[in-house]
C-alpha cells in the first residue's frame, strides 16, 4: 500500500543550510548583491544564483544573500 506525501520530496533539498547561509553572508560582508546595501543576516535570505527550478544546485557556489525586498523582486520577475 502506498501513501501519498503532501509535499514534494525534492523541496527537502531546496533550502540552503545555516552553515552555507552564514559563510555566504560573511563572504559578502553583509552586503546584498542586488542593492549593495548592508543588512543584518536576519534581514537577508539565501538565493540560488542559477534558479533551483532551472537545475541550480543548493551548494555554496550557487548561493547569494539578498535582502528580503530584493529577493521578492527577483522572485516576481
Amino acid at each position: 500500500m502506498y501513501h501519498s506525501i503532501s509535499y514534494p520530496f525534492f523541496d527537502l533539498y531546496r533550502a540552503f543550510s545555516d552553515t552555507i547561509k552564514h559563510s555566504t553572508y560573511q563572504k559578502q560582508n553583509g552586503i546584498c548583491v542586488k542593492c549593495n546595501e548592508h543588512f543584518d543576516i536576519s534581514e537577508m535570505e539565501a538565493d540560488h544564483i542559477t534558479p533551483w527550478s532551472e537545475g541550480g544546485k543548493t551548494i555554496t557556489q550557487n548561493c547569494q544573500m539578498l535582502c528580503k525586498n530584493c529577493n521578492r523582486i527577483k522572485s516576481n520577475r
